[in-house]
């Protein structure tokens, strides 16, 4: 990104420079870089709004975010997925306040103006004394996201209406997602439980921090394993070696990390699964053999990933085993100082009861859920990070995205690390080229011409 005058600044400033690491603390505080990026990155790029599981029958609706902007997702009576505006035309008030259930309908609480899941205006009080029958209700409908797609059940939508696809929007993430997440071959995913929150932080902190940050862990979550909270199979201990854990940026801003590859992980997997039962056994080795189908033609084969973000703000977050679930987070921002979380845990439909409970159980307590110990320590670095971007001489002195940056795509001793073939730039997992990644692919949004 080159220098620009950044909205509401008065002088010229470098806002993201990769080729020296450094980001300034201004775009995490600026009211004004804000408002640009709610129009020129959730307003162009393909955002996550649902699971499909969530959408099983017609009239099924579930809620969701596309940056600010309230959305509510349902399935028609002839079986399509759509994608509104959660306002009504009137007088813009929530057309439907709850997070999920079955509906024909939606009726506004104010005025009592009524749609149908086809985003139709189907009923309005009083149509003939208070508008003389003069009322074009064909015009005034839900407004409906312009593009809706989905990929292993994870569905998408984005309000360009000239965007490229959502395949190309994915790219090499989207190979991670259909060959580590979806399970389609598995009966694909359940949503079992879900939850939100209000953060104190903007939110490019929450999703750099998904996108590819393995380095905090030990520092930040180093009391999960010094209480005995975190299990010792959840492989965070990991160290750096030949098979793994690795971080890797992709196109357009996405980055996953704590990829591993080979059968260690699988052979743990496999010595913990004989202790919880033949059903959980099963399972374990059914899932091994789905997925080596799945990588036949893949000379470097992955069993899972820790965290990733498809950019800007669909993060996950699984653990480097089969044996949890996926916990799917939507970071909604609330301004720049402010994000709102939104959780899904989802398991494999095929999982038995005992993986059921113990992903539950795992994310509770170690614990990625509100009341959990990782959840709140990212939290409350989150929150004091995006303090630290607003005062006069804070703002001064840019954040330092330095790690690496002179071995990237050099990596001492990558010559021996299993991943010929795998999409993406590969590194180690102490590097902030994920974060460079993310922040090169915002700067080229935000300094588009506008339009």
């Amino acid at each position: 990104m080159n220098a620009r005058r950044a909205p509401g600044i008065d002088q010229p400033e470098l806002l993201v420079d990769t080729a020296r690491g450094l980001v300034s603390r201004r775009i995490f505080s600026d009211p004004a870089l804000y408002e640009r990026e709610l129009e020129q990155v959730f307003g162009t790029c393909w955002l996550y709004l649902a699971h499909e599981s969530a959408l099983a029958r017609p009239g099924d609706y579930v809620t969701s975010h596309m940056g600010m902007d309230p959305i509510v997702v349902c399935r028609d009576p002839r079986g399509r997925v759509h994608a509104f505006l959660n306002s009504c035309r009137h007088r813009g008030n929530t057309v439907c306040v709850t997070e999920r259930g079955n509906a024909m309908a939606f009726t506004c609480g104010y005025h009592g103006w009524s749609y149908s899941v086809e985003g139709k205006l189907i009923n309005v009080p009083f149509r003939t004394e208070a508008y003389y029958d003069d009322l074009d209700r064909e015009a005034l409908g839900l407004v409906e996201v312009p593009r809706l797609e989905s990929l292993g059940g994870l569905i998408f939508g984005c309000w360009d209406a000239d965007a490229p696809p959502l395949a190309e929007f994915l790219g090499g993430m989207g190979w991670y997602l259909d060959a580590l997440v979806a399970c389609e071959d598995m009966g694909g995913l359940d949503v079992v439980a879900t939850t939100r929150y209000r953060a104190s932080g903007n939110w490019k902190i929450l999703c750099e921090n998904a996108a590819g940050d393995h380095y905090h862990t030990p520092t930040t979550h180093g009391s999960a394993n010094r209480l005995g909270i975190r299990g010792k199979d959840s492989g965070f201990e990991y160290a750096q070696g030949n098979h793994g854990p690795f971080e890797i940026a992709l196109e357009h801003g996405h980055g996953l990390g704590g990829l591993v590859t080979g059968t260690v992980t699988y052979e743990a997997d496999l010595a913990r699964a004989r202790t919880l039962g033949p059903e959980v056994l099963d399972y374990v080795q059914t899932r091994y053999a789905r997925l080596q189908e799945r990588l036949s033609a893949a000379r470097a084969r992955p069993y899972v990933f820790s965290h990733g973000n498809v950019f800007p703000n669909f993060s996950l977050i699984g653990g480097q085993t089969a044996l949890r679930g996926w916990l799917f987070y939507l970071i909604a921002p609330r301004g720049p100082l402010d994000s709102e979380v939104w959780q899904w845990l989802l398991v494999p439909r095929q999982a038995p009861p005992a993986i059921r409970e113990a992903a539950q159980l795992q994310f509770r307590r170690e614990g990625h859920f509100a009341a959990g110990f990782f959840e709140q320590e990212d939290a409350e670095n989150f929150e004091r990070v995006t303090h630290a971007t607003r005062s006069p001489q804070a703002r001064k002195h840019p954040f330092h995205y330095d790690m690496a940056l002179r071995q990237e795509g050099a990596w001492p001793g990558q010559e021996e690390w299993d991943v010929e073939g795998l999409p993406g730039v590969v590194g180690p997992r102490f590097s902030e080229h994920n974060q460079r990644n993310f922040y090169r692919y915002w700067a080229e949004l935000v300094d588009r011409e506008d339009g």
